[in-house]
């Protein structure tokens, strides 16, 4: 994000950025933690995570910043972090996924000399992040390092399997906590006796009655989308990427609008797949039957405008638009790669990626005309409503 007009560089000549401000001597009195992303702050899964955390946290007692290394194009965050004193620090640096990370190494390090916090809490899918930041936050002396896995991945391939053995001594010796958002992705982070005695799993929490079905919401969206009220509506949320399976996604709306011509599919994210996507759908004929919403902040009011929402993943940890899906009484058709801790709820189904996509089909057109389910009580009950996660890290903050 550009600096706001009175902003200083933080570190000359390293190009950091501040927005927000705060009175020192409020920071003085209360416990700083940092919030670290290993990707950009934009409209991901982490972001939205840690965006409902600090929305939902106690902060009479606790000053909390962001950072990333590359860069924040969400104003609406950026609103919110300022609105409780909070600063969103960025590097500039171009974000490249798959390639080295280690051009972070000198800016983090200064970053830390500059700016002493007691927590700094690492939100990452790349091992290499979270053992980077977490050395850096060591060397610099951070009382508590809590390093937190969002993901799995599709194979463990040989890149992976070097890459987790060189991060082995970071991993083992600089954080002071392990967290993830499931057992699965702590497994791929983390080493078997971490996982075993040290790993705590902080359920992806959501507002549940921020996705409470609402019908007028229902029909402002439809409307807004030139979607007919008489449509069967297909949903998903994600980055168009190899990761989400978009290809296939399509391939399943094409079977389902073959056996309904009132379906439609609402796509709400953006990505370097989306080219190929559409170029998909175009090939498909498809295009009138397709809505792409773009990055948005309400993905909550979206959800009221679908009858299903599908998630056919190459990989996931666990998904936080599953657990919202869920909030938002939507039935949810998601691939067995997803873990088997998203179901929380009696609206799950979990199917193979078969090249015959039929049983994706069949199963999507079964909730055709069925009503909403309110499955509220159900999360509750597994502790996914957002204000246990948030009490469970507040007092992982103080302690």
């Amino acid at each position: 994000c550009p600096p706001p007009k009175k902003a200083k560089h933080l570190i000359h000549p390293s190009n950091i950025y501040q927005m927000g401000d705060k009175e020192q001597t409020t920071m003085e009195k209360k416990v700083r933690v940092l919030e670290v992303f290993g990707e950009p702050i934009s409209n991901g899964g982490q972001e939205s995570f840690v965006i409902n955390i600090v929305q939902h946290i106690n902060h009479e007692h606790l000053a909390i910043d962001m950072l990333t290394p590359y860069y924040c194009d969400n104003s609406y965050y950026e609103d919110i972090v300022k609105s409780f004193g909070g600063t969103i620090y960025t590097f500039g640096l171009s974000f490249e996924p798959g390639k080295s990370r280690f051009n972070i190494n000198d800016k983090i390090d200064a970053f830390f000399k500059e700016h002493p916090y007691d927590v700094v809490h690492i939100h990452s899918g790349s091992i290499s992040i979270l053992c980077i930041m977490a050395h850096f936050a060591k060397k610099n002396h951070v009382k508590k390092i809590i390093v937190h896995s969002h993901c799995a991945a599709e194979h463990k391939t040989l890149k992976y399997r070097l890459t987790r053995m060189a991060s082995y001594p970071y991993i083992m010796s600089a954080p002071t906590d392990y967290c993830a958002c499931s057992v699965v992705a702590g497994e791929w982070k983390y080493p078997k006796a971490i996982v075993d005695h040290k790993l705590k799993v902080l359920k992806n929490g959501v507002d549940l009655e921020k996705f409470a079905f609402n019908e007028e919401t229902k029909c402002e969206i439809r409307k807004k989308l030139a979607i007919p009220e008489d449509a069967f509506v297909l949903g998903h949320v994600g980055r168009f990427s190899y990761q989400k399976n978009h290809e296939y996604l399509i391939r399943i709306f094409a079977e389902v609008r073959k056996r309904n011509e009132h379906a439609v599919l609402m796509l709400i994210g953006d990505g370097e797949n989306k080219p190929d996507v559409k170029k998909q759908i175009e090939e498909l004929h498809l295009t009138d039957s397709v809505r792409f919403c773009g990055l948005v902040n309400n993905v909550n009011d979206y959800m009221q405008a679908m009858d299903v929402f599908v998630l056919p993943s190459r990989y996931e940890g666990l998904p936080i638009v599953g657990v919202e899906a869920q909030a938002a009484g939507l039935p949810v058709i998601t691939s067995i790669n997803v873990s088997e801790e998203l179901e929380i709820s009696d609206l799950v189904t979990f199917l193979e990626l078969k090249e015959d996509v039929s049983e994706w089909a069949d199963k999507i057109l079964s909730y055709e005309g069925k009503k909403r389910e309110d499955a509220s009580e159900q999360i509750r009950s597994h502790g996914y409503d957002v204000q246990f996660t948030a009490d469970e890290i507040e007092k992982m903050y103080l302690s």
